[in-house]
């Protein structure tokens, strides 16, 4: 007939059942006087992903500049998968891409994961077949503040045969949380191969309870090409 509730201050407050409307479990942590919910999208920097995996019935849908939306679910606690279509009039429908994700190993302050982001153009399989990069990550610290490190090597399909590049490119990226509500990003890509081009990015992201967004600002060194601005949207479902 009666719930009780203990709060963080230790006050003792009691309500009769009729008046709860709703129980929702969420996951986060106490710092200081306040609440801190978890990142809702902490299995990605702005673009790339990072070596922790979605929990087993966990999902997102996420926009990436507004126009690559994919959506995310998690099939077991280790296999992510994730694919969408560009809302684009000559590509909507027509070209997709498709990124699953299996983390090798998931602990408390280190997580280590392979994967792959393909393009598959399904009208022209066999013609044009697809393209993408094959990666590897490893993700140290905590969700509040880590360091992602990866490589990642191009690959094209097509009409059973297939190249992989022996150039990878590597990634390091960062992230830190510095209140409540926001973390800072960063996400840095650096080519192996003769020219040496790379891209660096650094933003915000805000964080709500199942919604985050990402707003960044990126440019590309090779060319002192600047600057290109991150937009990203988030939002989180099934278990909190």
């Amino acid at each position: 007939d009666r719930l009780v509730l203990v709060t963080t201050a230790g006050v003792r407050v009691e309500l009769q059942r009729t008046q709860v409307e709703r129980i929702r479990a969420v996951s986060g942590r106490q710092v200081g006087d306040a609440y801190w919910v978890a990142d809702p999208n902490e299995t990605r920097l702005f673009f790339t992903s990072t070596a922790r995996p979605l929990r087993k019935g966990d999902g997102y849908i996420a926009a990436f500049e507004l126009f690559l939306p994919f959506v995310a679910y998690g099939v077991t606690d280790r296999f992510t998968l994730a694919g969408g279509t560009p809302i684009i009039p000559d590509a909507l429908g027509r070209l997709w891409y498709l990124a699953p994700k299996y983390t090798v190993y998931q602990g408390p302050k280190a997580s280590y994961a392979v994967g792959a982001l393909g393009f598959f153009l399904p009208e022209d399989v066999v013609d044009d077949g697809s393209f993408g990069v094959l990666y590897g990550a490893g993700t140290w610290g905590s969700t509040d503040r880590a360091i992602t490190a990866g490589a990642g090597w191009g690959y094209f399909w097509a009409s059973g045969t297939s190249e992989v590049s022996n150039d990878p490119v590597i990634m390091i990226g960062g992230e830190t949380r510095v209140s409540r509500r926001v973390k800072l990003i960063t996400e840095n890509w650096i080519s192996t191969n003769d020219g040496g081009d790379g891209v660096i990015s650094g933003g915000v992201r805000f964080i709500g309870d199942r919604l985050s967004a990402d707003l960044g600002i990126g440019g590309f060194t090779g060319t002192g090409t600047c600057c290109l601005p991150l937009v990203s949207f988030v939002y989180k479902f099934g278990r909190n």
